[in-house]
């Protein structure tokens, strides 16, 4: 038998058109067990940044007004120049806030601030922004005001020691030091002078408590520019011929002279005046009194005799600076002195303390001799 021969294979036909798939799609196999836990991890991470924001956001809100009542009243003083954030950490050391950065940050975004310094007594604990917020928006209370009467004729030291008892906040020590740090200032003391004798006017005034020794004493410096404008000081050269810081020593003198009548003020300008341009000493003790530390008393024989430019009797012309806080009334007779030849005045009455004047040595000594053996000085 012949082999059977083996049947022809037919070639495989390609199929003709388009293909299963187009070219731009990948067909996708089902995910494996790696794929599903990518997935359920990033699920996981989202959550957890979903609630980590979520609670931010819970604190926060709750820094911003926290849960619960406010508590006690809570005192806070505010220092001068103090920001937003200075402010914030005040409030929350003293536990009316939580959180000063939160509080800072707040009030910025809400456009709030900025604030005056001072003292707020309405703050509670556990108070929310808003809260304390209208605290600081009313504003700090009023300090309470101190009064400080200074007489007229007290010397520059006196009346430190009467703003010392008036302003319990300050000392004598404090008020020196701001006077000698250029601090205070005045338009007529001269700037070679250091001493502020006569140039702080004396007056009654009313400061708040907590004002400090600089403000305290340009007030009354002030005060005395001003009654010295009021008066034509600044055209004593020409009225008198003698400058503002004379005058006003004039007028010291004067204060510490002069008796009770207004109208003696202006003759003992007249007699100082009329001494002076005669180049004759000026003989006023309570000038002397001053050089020796003291505003009263009898002055002995020693005491007359020391060494002193304040001791009119052994020298000629003005003391070196005023010796006393002159008033109005001796300011003005200064400048303008009554007219008449007197030269010489004595204390004639002690209640009420009064003059004789003359322009007669004899006279002045007769009038002496009587008011001493009648017990007046």
């Amino acid at each position: 038998m012949m082999p059977e021969q083996p049947r022809p294979v037919e070639p495989v036909r390609r199929r003709r058109g388009p293909a299963p798939y187009p070219d731009e799609y990948v067909p996708m196999t089902p995910p494996g067990r790696g794929g599903r836990r990518m997935l359920a991890l990033a699920a996981g991470l989202v959550a957890l940044v979903v609630l980590v924001t979520a609670g931010a956001v819970l604190w926060a809100s709750r820094q911003v007004t926290p849960s619960g009542e406010q508590g006690a009243r809570i005192e806070v003083e505010v220092p001068s120049g103090s920001t937003t954030e200075g402010i914030a950490t005040l409030l929350a050391d003293k536990g009316v806030i939580s959180s000063p950065s939160i509080f800072d940050w707040w009030a910025r975004w809400q456009g709030v601030g900025p604030w005056e310094a001072g003292r707020y007594t309405e703050f509670r604990a556990n108070s929310s922004y808003s809260q304390a917020v209208e605290v600081l928006d009313a504003g700090p209370v009023p300090p309470t005001s101190r009064v400080v009467r200074i007489p007229e004729g007290k010397k520059l030291s006196e009346a430190l020691a009467i703003i010392e008892k008036s302003m319990p906040g300050l000392t004598q020590a404090e008020l020196l030091t701001a006077l000698g740090s250029g601090q205070v200032t005045s338009e007529y003391k001269p700037a070679n002078v250091a001493n502020w004798e006569g140039f702080l006017f004396p007056d009654t005034y009313q400061f708040r408590e907590d004002a400090s020794a600089a403000e305290v004493l340009q007030t009354m410096a002030t005060k005395m520019d001003d009654v010295l404008d009021e008066l034509g000081y600044d055209k004593a050269e020409a009225l008198r011929g003698r400058t503002p810081y004379e005058l006003v020593t004039i007028a010291s003198l004067i204060e510490r002279e002069a008796g009770q009548p207004p109208e003696e003020r202006g003759k003992i300008a007249r007699v100082i005046l009329n001494r002076l341009d005669a180049g004759e000493a000026l003989g006023i003790d309570a000038a002397n009194l001053y050089g020796l530390g003291r505003t009263s008393g009898d002055l002995t024989k020693a005491d007359l005799e020391v060494q002193s430019p304040y001791n009119l009797r052994l020298n000629k012309g003005l003391p070196p600076t005023p010796i006393a806080l002159p008033g109005r009334a001796s300011l003005a007779a200064a400048i303008e002195p009554a007219d008449g030849p007197w030269k010489y005045y004595v204390l004639t009455t002690k209640d009420p303390p009064s003059h004789f004047f003359t322009d007669s040595y004899t006279e002045f000594q007769r009038a002496a001799d009587d008011a001493r053996a009648r017990g007046v000085f």
